[in-house]
């Protein structure tokens, strides 16, 4: 009876804590460098996690790449090493803290991968100002948390098959810089909704998010092409005090072309572009015409194509223009000497906003909390029909 009582309580502990989430927060290494401050112990993941290695101090071990697998010291050829500190400190690999454990082990091209293993909350930590501004209102703050949390729930093992652990420490999953991102505020928002995350219709959802919608949000049919009911286009009046909100660029139809067909579109020359807006401004859809035919694609394709990060939104206006460089013009007078006509046609994009809009607006979200409005508000506004519910405590 005594033995189940405390089987219980392990389970319940373990439950209390959420998922345990799996980094990976290098890859492709040559050697690695590991301290901690009370030392750690190594062990060997292919041989039931049997303890090789015992450091008693916090002199770095270096972890390398050698004839068959990895090794350190006269160590050699192991296949999956797991490193445990000493009363739970935080381990530095290559100079940058992390809690938690970490795995190392031998990717197909015979390099290091290193993961940290580690509990949802304290991951969680880090997380929330890598993803939002620290000073952002403290009931923005709780929203990103709920919303961030519900992210790594729902896609804890997103990159499991390709790379061999769950998330990235970057923008394809979300950017985790380890304890160098902790904040005392950060701490308490996720403390304050421990547990928390979005449903709908008792399922995890896919909790998109992004910097400032320009207006309105977009409708998940029209980003990832197919509907979801809790991903609805809202209309947005708050995010306007992004400081870069309001955006220029100019694309030359020769760059376009170029783009295209780095991308594998054949076509020899553009002659023109028309475009599809919502009702509510958004570029939905594109036509170029060439030579041979013509290409249709989404405002989003485009903006992938061209890069997220100088194509910053998707709500756009164009408008045909010449060339307005001076040091532009001036090249092509001296090759107009030669060869008439030029000078290329040229897209201007005048854009509000950053961001593919689908989802939590975060900018707007701070707008709403200062507003007075919750956490609980502030999402249920942006993700439609949901639910927040406490998974575990």
């Amino acid at each position: 009876m005594k033995f189940l009582l405390i089987y219980f309580l392990l389970i319940l502990d373990l439950y209390s804590k959420g998922p345990v989430l799996e980094i990976g927060i290098l890859q492709g290494q040559k050697k690695v460098k590991i301290h901690a401050k009370y030392g750690f112990r190594v062990f060997d993941i292919k041989d039931n996690k049997k303890k090789i290695f015992t450091r008693w101090n916090k002199k770095p071990l270096t972890i390398f790449e050698t004839t068959h697998g990895i090794g350190f010291l006269r160590k050699k050829n192991f296949q999956k090493l797991y490193i445990k500190t000493f009363k739970k400190a935080n381990v530095w690999v290559n100079n940058r803290a992390y809690r938690g454990n970490i795995i190392v082990f031998e990717d197909k091209f015979g390099k290091l991968t290193v993961v940290n293993e580690i509990g949802i909350e304290l991951y969680l930590y880090s997380v929330i100002k890598s993803e939002m501004l620290i000073t952002s209102p403290i009931e923005a703050l709780k929203a990103q948390a709920v919303v961030a949390r519900t992210y790594a729930m729902k896609n804890k093992d997103k990159f499991r098959e390709k790379f061999g652990f769950g998330l990235t420490d970057d923008v394809r999953s979300q950017v985790y810089s380890g304890v160098e991102s902790e904040r005392p505020l950060a701490i308490k928002v996720v403390n304050d909704t421990k547990g928390l995350v979005i449903t709908y219709e008792k399922k995890l959802i896919s909790t998109y998010y992004h910097s400032a919608c320009g207006g309105s949000t977009l409708d998940s049919k029209d980003w990832l092409g197919k509907p979801l009911k809790f991903l609805k286009s809202k209309p947005c009046t708050w995010c306007n005090a992004y400081k870069n909100y309001y955006w220029d660029l100019d694309l030359p139809y020769p760059k376009i072309k170029n783009i295209l067909r780095l991308n594998g579109y054949k076509l020899s020359k553009i002659k023109s572009i028309s475009f599809t807006y919502s009702k509510k401004g958004r570029m939905k859809l594109l036509k170029i015409k060439h030579p041979k035919g013509s290409i249709s694609m989404s405002a989003a394709k485009l903006r992938k194509l061209i890069s997220p990060s100088i194509m910053r939104s998707t709500m756009v206006k164009e408008r045909l223009s010449k060339n307005s460089n001076r040091d532009e013009i001036a090249i092509m007078d001296i090759l107009n000497r030669f060869k008439k006509k030029m000078f290329p046609k040229i897209l201007h994009f005048s854009g509000k906003g950053f961001g593919h809009g689908v989802g939590l607006c975060q900018w707007g979200a701070k707008g709403l909390a200062k507003q007075k409005k919750t956490f609980e508000e502030i999402l249920k506004y942006y993700y439609s029909d949901v639910q927040i519910i406490k998974t575990y405590y």
